[in-house]
């Protein structure tokens, strides 16, 4: 068995993650992007039918009680590393925007 994390490349409602646990992660994703829910995966249904793209972003070796560990974080991002690269890119771009000011305030002073 293997626990994979999905990350939705656009929040649906509060979602940003799906966390499941599938022996063939392949042939889940594949129903996955068919908008089937065997298995109670209702939020990737809907995400599905929303339009919604998503891609694998993770995988452990491990079943159920994984899963369950897991979810019981309530915190995808942690461990997501797409949403990790999003904020490392966003805080590169706020400390880059932040010495440009300083650079024009110097040049003008």
């Amino acid at each position: 068995m293997n626990v994979y994390l999905i990350h939705f490349n656009e929040p649906y409602q509060h979602a940003r993650h799906y966390l499941g646990v599938a022996r063939n992660v392949d042939e889940r994703l594949r129903q996955h992007r068919r908008g089937r829910s065997a298995g109670g995966a209702r939020l990737m249904e809907v995400v599905t039918q929303a339009g919604i793209t998503w891609r694998l972003a993770r995988t452990w070796n491990g079943g159920r009680d994984l899963e369950r560990q897991l979810k019981g974080w309530n915190n995808g991002c942690r461990l997501c590393p797409i949403c990790k690269a999003e904020r490392l890119v966003a805080q590169a771009l706020s400390t880059i925007s932040e010495e440009d000011a300083e650079t024009e305030t110097s040049l003008w002073s």
